[in-house]
């Protein structure tokens, strides 16, 4: 039996394996630590040493996940993985289960009836993923009809500041970085990565003689985030010339963020290794551009 296990745990660390390293973990450094934090009921700072379990490791990162308390939706920790010298973040974000539109007639680009307006601005988990920027025409609305002078608003905070932007008007919603997240600011144009954005609410601007601003009946605010724009926040992720790998930010995205059904809708492939290609082949396009 002995001699069993001798030769076992020989055969594992042949093949790269530390068992030890799931007992003991392993070291990570905190290097920023982005609101209010706790590992353990412990408030986290910079310069505070962990002994964790590889968190390259997706089932290890979901073991862990549940040992850290974050106040605010938008908080993040950066750990330094002392022995790879890579970064790896743990975020409010990472638990959040992302969703497209989920439109009933998907391609076609129509939302044809309140239910449908509805349920494609009420995620689950109050996070929809976007591949790309998109135009929805909107028909048979009464609920939420936003034509003739009256004008769909997305409402949010960025930098402490409160934001206003139309995105829609004669029933056409315009869901592009330029009508969400292009704001002018007394120093110019500032385009706001929607990865930082936490939370966007509805609202209906109507003319006059009312000229009112009224929250949507039954949408509850939600975050929205592009693709590219969460790839090129985890790409400038960077403390002291490190930062992260590929590998990294791909288990961070799928399915966290993203699903690969999602991308075999929406880019037409056939199985799940095709949409985590895809997927993988534009964070490299985005970090080495």
């Amino acid at each position: 039996m002995k001699t069993w296990l001798i030769l076992s745990v020989a055969l594992l660390c042949a093949h790269g394996f530390s068992p030890f390293a799931a007992f003991a973990g392993m070291p990570y450094e905190v290097v920023m630590v982005k609101g209010k934090i706790y590992y353990q009921n412990k408030e986290l700072k910079r310069g505070d040493k962990l002994m964790l379990a590889d968190l390259d490791r997706k089932e290890n990162m979901d073991m862990e996940y549940s040992n850290f308390t974050f106040v605010s939706n938008s908080d993040e920790v950066h750990l330094l993985d002392v022995g790879r010298r890579k970064i790896i973040p743990v975020s409010a974000r990472i638990n959040k289960q992302g969703r497209d539109l989920m439109l009933a007639t998907r391609g076609i680009k129509y939302i044809r009836s309140d239910f449908e307006f509805r349920r494609a601005f009420s995620p689950e988990n109050g996070v929809l993923t976007l591949l790309a920027e998109d135009t929805l025409i909107c028909t048979g609305l009464k609920e939420y009809r936003f034509s003739q002078d009256s004008r769909l608003i997305a409402a949010y905070h960025w930098n402490g500041i409160e934001i206003k932007q139309e995105i829609g008007h004669n029933d056409t919603l315009f869901l592009t970085r330029r009508q969400l997240f292009s704001i002018n600011t007394p120093e110019g144009n500032v385009q706001i990565n929607s990865f930082d954005v936490d939370k966007i609410s509805l609202l209906i601007a109507n003319a006059p003689p009312a000229n009112d601003i009224q929250n949507l009946p039954d949408i509850q605010p939600f975050s929205l985030y592009f693709l590219n724009d969460i790839i090129q926040y985890y790409a400038q992720v960077r403390h002291e010339g490190i930062g992260m790998d590929i590998n990294t930010v791909l288990n961070l995205i799928m399915p966290g963020l993203i699903g690969s059904r999602q991308i075999q809708r929406e880019i037409g492939f056939l199985n799940e290794e095709e949409a985590k290609q895809w997927l993988e082949t534009r964070i490299k396009n985005v970090f080495f551009q």
